[in-house]
């Protein structure tokens, strides 16, 4: 069995743990473990805690630096959980790809706006670097698409580099 078959949604979502994760995702995907893949937080012990207590008592929360992310994940130490894993942020995404994680999608469900980003998906924000990398991280053929929740019609990486990233289209 791959690790891919225990993997049931692959989301980059700066919220983390929040109510759509909680109340739409986690029944939509059967999981029952959430791995949230962030070098920041792996070592911020409260931040991490605050987390794991935002999710349902049977859900196990997880908080792991993308080094042990991938270490985990190449040890096929899976058992027959299945995982919802999140990303904070695209490089820590990149990161792990970059270090032969791959999964067949990736879902775009959240980033905030800041002066280096700019709206290109209802509730999502991505810089040039950003956009980049999911490029590259597309290349291997990893299906990107921008999704909020589940009734919601996705969008792909395509289209919104085409409308908001010409000059890499």
């Amino acid at each position: 069995m791959s690790y891919k078959d225990n993997i049931k949604l692959v989301r980059v979502d700066d919220r983390l743990v929040h109510g759509q994760i909680v109340t739409k995702w986690v029944n939509e995907t059967k999981a029952n473990k959430i791995v949230i893949v962030d070098q920041y937080l792996a070592t911020n012990e409260y931040l991490s805690r605050v987390f794991k207590m935002a999710a349902p008592s049977n859900i196990d929360v997880s908080v792991m630096a993308p080094n042990d992310f991938v270490d985990m994940v190449k040890s096929q130490d899976l058992g027959d959980n299945r995982y919802i894993i999140l990303f904070k942020l695209v490089d820590n995404l990149k990161k792990c790809f970059d270090a032969g994680i791959s999964v067949d999608e990736v879902q775009i469900g959240g980033i905030g706006a800041n002066a280096d980003r700019k709206l290109v998906y209802q509730s999502v924000a991505l810089s040039e670097l950003e956009a980049k990398e999911l490029l590259a991280i597309q290349e291997n053929h990893v299906r990107i698409f921008f999704q909020r929740v589940p009734d919601e019609k996705p969008v792909s990486l395509d289209e919104i580099i085409k409308k908001h990233f010409n000059n890499l289209a």
